[in-house]
């Protein structure tokens, strides 16, 4: 039976509270997290018109891993498996999540001019008329280190950095939670 009593904001943080100390949640979240993700970088680019450049394409690829661990994690825990395989499954979690990051500081960095980039998409190794892509133009090629979009001087690149720690620590706090006996 529904509840009729008026949402409040204790009754509000209360809800939230419980779902978030539900053992279903980080997994679920991370897998969550990284349909958005894709789904948010596949909109960029075929809806705005954002071409990935190849450090962009490398960075999907941690996200894809991602959704189905948070869904094995998730998984995992709805059928009831050996404690010390859930928080097996979150460090893989974490592990895979720093990865993104990793990739994702690395890329903004090119873009900052922190560090170089890889030769063949910053413009200091792009092939020319004696490869086998000679016909190509330079400006057919996707550079990794210019800025394409951002939001509030964060580019793409470092917003995936800074979800992958948020991937990352939700890894934490679910496997923390397996650890100490999370029941629910």
């Amino acid at each position: 039976m529904l509840d009729s009593s008026p949402m409040n904001g204790a009754s509000l943080v209360l809800q939230i509270q419980r779902g978030t100390s539900h053992v279903l949640f980080p997994g679920a979240a991370v897998a969550m997290l990284g349909v958005l993700i894709l789904g948010s970088a596949y909109a960029f680019q075929y809806i705005g018109g954002y071409r990935p450049c190849a450090l962009c394409l490398e960075q999907r690829v941690p996200w894809f891993v991602l959704i189905v661990l948070g869904g094995a994690v998730a998984a995992a825990r709805a059928l009831g498996a050996p404690r010390a395989a859930v928080v097996a499954l979150y460090a893989l979690i974490a592990a895979v999540a720093a990865w993104s990051a990793y990739l994702g500081l690395f890329h903004a960095g090119v873009e900052y001019k922190w560090w170089p980039g890889p030769p063949d998409c910053t413009g200091t190794d792009l092939p020319g008329a004696g490869s086998i892509l000679g016909p190509l133009s330079t400006s057919q090629i996707i550079r990794c280190d210019e800025i394409v979009w951002s939001l509030l001087g964060i580019s793409m690149a470092g917003f995936n950095f800074l979800f992958s720690l948020v991937a990352a620590a939700m890894a934490g706090f679910g496997g923390w939670m397996i650890w100490n006996g999370g029941r629910r």
